[in-house]
C-alpha cells in the first residue's frame, strides 16, 4: 500500500469504535482519533494538551501511573483496564492496549469502551449469586438449608482434623409448633418459624451455623470445640443460650406464645464420622429430650 493510500485511510478513522491515543512523557494527550468522542465523551480537541489524569477516575490514578511507567520503559501492555469520567459525569470502563514509540518518545494506545460489557458482567454475577443463594438457603427463614449445612460440616471437619479440635451438632425441634400451626393457620406457623430462626441465630457464636432442615426442625453446627476433658462445655453453653432465648414469649398475630424446644447433641468424632451419622445421633437424643417433657437438652 502506498503512503498516499495509507494517508487516505485517515479520513475513515472516525469509523473506528475504539480511540487511538498518543500521550507524551508528561501524560498529556498529543493526539486522539475521532473515536475519542464515543469512548470518553469528550471531543479530541477538548482533551488535547490535557493530562490523562484530568479524566481518569481518582481511584485508578495509582494503578494507571504504574502501567504508564512500565510502558515508558519499553514494555507492551495489553488488556489493562481503568475508568474515565465522561463529560456527562458517567463512568466509562476502558480496556487499553499500549506500547512505547521510541521514535516519537510517546505512548501510543488503543482505548475500547467496555462499560456495557462490565454492566452485563455485573448483572450475570448478581444473577449467579441470587441463584446460589436460592439453592443453598431456606426460602422462609433465610437460614442455610440442608445442602449448605452439610457443606459447612464437612469444611469444619477438615479444619478440625488440621487443628486437632472437634465440633458439636445440635438438633432442635419446637415443642408446640404443630399445635400452633394447626390451630392458628400456616401463616402464623410461618411467622413463628421466622422468629425462632432469628432467636436461634442470635444465641450462637459468629463461627457457628444455624440451618433449617424442614418443618420445625433446626440444626446448629458448633465449630472449633476443644477436645479436652471439658470439650462438652462449649456445646452446652451454646445450647443453654438457645434454651434461654426460647423461653421468652414470641409476638405472634394472635398474641404472645412461649415456644420452647427440645434439643439433642452429637459430638465429632466421638458420635460418628459422617454428617448423616451426626444428625441421626443428635436427632435420637432430641427425641429423648422430648419424651422427658421438652424444653431441655439431651445427649
Amino acid at each position: 500500500m502506498t503512503k498516499t493510500a495509507f494517508a487516505d485511510l485517515a479520513e475513515y478513522m472516525d469509523l473506528l469504535l475504539d480511540a487511538i491515543c498518543v500521550v507524551d512523557q508528561q501524560h498529556r494527550f498529543s493526539y486522539l482519533s475521532p473515536g475519542a468522542k464515543r469512548v470518553f465523551g469528550y471531543t479530541p480537541d477538548e482533551m488535547m494538551g490535557c493530562s490523562m489524569f484530568d479524566f481518569i477516575h481518582p481511584d485508578d490514578h495509582q494503578s494507571t501511573m504504574a502501567v504508564a511507567q512500565q510502558i515508558n520503559s519499553g514494555d507492551q501492555v495489553v488488556h489493562f483496564e481503568n475508568r474515565y469520567r465522561r463529560k456527562d459525569g458517567s463512568i466509562a470502563h476502558i480496556l487499553w492496549s499500549a506500547r512505547w514509540s521510541e521514535r516519537d518518545q510517546m505512548r501510543v494506545g488503543v482505548a475500547r469502551d467496555i462499560s456495557e460489557h462490565k454492566r452485563l458482567e455485573l448483572e450475570r454475577e448478581a444473577l449467579i449469586a441470587r441463584l446460589e443463594h436460592m439453592a443453598l438457603t431456606d426460602p422462609l427463614t433465610q437460614l442455610p438449608n440442608r445442602a449448605l449445612f452439610y457443606d459447612r460440616v464437612k469444611t469444619s471437619q477438615k479444619r478440625a482434623e488440621r487443628d486437632g479440635s472437634g465440633l458439636g451438632l445440635l438438633y432442635l425441634d419446637l415443642d408446640k409448633f404443630k399445635f400452633i400451626n394447626d390451630h392458628y393457620g400456616h401463616a402464623t406457623g410461618d411467622q413463628l418459624l421466622k422468629e425462632v430462626a432469628q432467636r436461634i441465630a442470635s444465641a450462637v457464636r459468629a463461627t457457628d451455623t444455624v440451618a433449617r432442615l424442614g418443618g420445625d426442625e433446626f440444626v446448629v453446627l458448633i465449630d472449633a470445640v476443644p477436645t479436652t476433658n471439658g470439650d462438652t462445655n462449649t456445646v452446652h453453653t451454646v445450647a443453654e443460650k438457645i434454651l434461654h432465648v426460647m423461653r421468652s414469649p414470641l409476638q405472634l398475630p394472635h398474641g404472645e406464645e412461649v415456644v420452647t424446644c427440645s434439643m439433642g447433641v452429637a459430638l465429632w468424632p466421638t458420635s460418628g464420622d459422617t454428617v448423616d451419622t451426626l444428625i441421626n445421633q443428635a436427632d435420637q437424643a432430641m427425641y429423648r429430650a422430648k419424651r422427658k417433657g421438652g424444653n431441655q437438652l439431651s445427649e
